[in-house]
């Protein structure tokens, strides 16, 4: 129960009138119905009812809102099952209207293992870099790396896009040496990046996670996006800024990251935590945009030697190769199954070899 709601229960209690100009000024009718008009008649509806009080929104929001904007369908949640794989809720057990419903069902678990956090670590270090670095500063994603490849227990990674090839490729030769990977990705940036079919691990777990939903009373709906940009390593070190793990963020924009040390990391456990209960499964199969084909590729292990290669020589030129070469370079090779009509006329000379073997003297 919020604090509001705690006071409404006292008769005596005097709330103070609550503007824009108050720190506290969140919740808005007359946005609320103006964004509900946008997501249920268009941008036109939108503008005209904003015409008084004045437009909230930019040009880009309200293009984003609407082409975001979606009918709700009501789809039943993934749990897990006893044997740890995700499944599908039991309808007859489970009801659209049930406000508490999401506290009823099984939390996803962080089947890998996670490490018990040092209740000795009282002291704690603050360190900033940018992206370009200052003078004798090493690089953002040098940073990033050396953290990641001297990983022992745990990596807990959340960002809204993962498509640089070097990071994906320190995150396998950790997830050889046995760390558990999990990994939460923005919902719909999944649906944009090509190269997630190459997080696939036994060691990685990789969910994702949307942001919070604005719902119309005519069924329209809208979701965010989830931007929380942070790396937890062995519970030891946290990473967070605005960088994303992205070639062009390592190259062209400018980014901050600051690294802690410290009681701040209980913060950051917590929360990676509760974003991971909040997840839910990536799906089997990521859709590959090319620029003029449209490839679906079935996940699969990441244990080719070829393709393991590929990522440790050419770490920055792989995304782009991979919509060159076919992709069956990602299978491995099995031998030719003999075809069902061999197999037959083995059978039918099977006879006549006997008999010949026989009548010999």
């Amino acid at each position: 129960m919020s604090n509001s709601q705690e006071q409404s229960l006292d008769e005596n209690v005097v709330f103070l009138p609550v503007t824009e100009a108050s720190a506290e000024f969140l919740h808005c009718e007359q946005e609320r119905e103006a964004v509900e008009r946008l997501l249920v008649e268009g941008p036109e509806a939108f503008y005209s009812s904003t015409e008084r009080s004045g437009c909230f929104l930019s040009p880009e929001e309200v293009s984003q809102i609407t082409g975001w904007a979606q009918t709700y369908r009501f789809t039943p949640p993934q749990t897990q099952q006893l044997n740890g794989a995700d499944g599908p809720y039991d309808d007859d057990d489970f009801c659209s209207t049930y406000f508490p419903c999401e506290t009823d069902m099984p939390t996803p678990n962080l089947e890998l293992g996670w490490p018990e956090r040092d209740p000795w670590l009282l002291q704690g270090n603050i360190t900033v870099h940018t992206s370009p670095p200052a003078e004798g500063e090493p690089a953002v994603r040098e940073i990033i790396r050396r953290h990641l490849q001297r990983a022992s227990q745990v990596i807990a990674i959340v960002t809204d896009r993962l498509t640089d090839s070097a990071v994906i490729g320190d995150l396998h030769h950790v997830a050889s040496r046995g760390v558990p990977i999990y990994i939460i990705l923005n919902r719909r940036s999944i649906q944009e990046n090509f190269t997630l079919n190459r997080l696939r691990h036994p060691n990685m777990r990789v969910r994702v996670l949307g942001g919070k939903s604005f719902c119309t009373r005519t069924g329209r709906m809208v979701v965010g996006e989830m931007k929380n940009k942070f790396i937890l390593v062995d519970l030891e070190v946290v990473i967070h800024g605005s960088y994303s793990l992205t070639w062009t963020d390592a190259h062209l924009h400018r980014q901050l990251i600051t690294v802690l040390t410290g009681p701040a990391v209980e913060a950051f456990d917590r929360e990676f935590r509760i974003l991971y209960a909040a997840s839910t499964p990536g799906p089997e199969k990521w859709s590959m945009a090319g620029s003029h084909a449209s490839v679906s590729l079935q996940l699969k292990d990441f244990s080719d030697p070829g393709f393991n290669k590929t990522l440790s020589t050419e770490p920055e030129c792989f995304a782009g190769k991979i919509l060159q070469q076919p992709a069956t370079h990602l299978r491995h090779e099995t031998p030719p199954k003999m075809s069902l009509e061999i197999i037959l006329f083995f059978l039918m000379c099977l006879p006549s070899i006997a008999f010949k073997f026989s009548a010999c003297p």
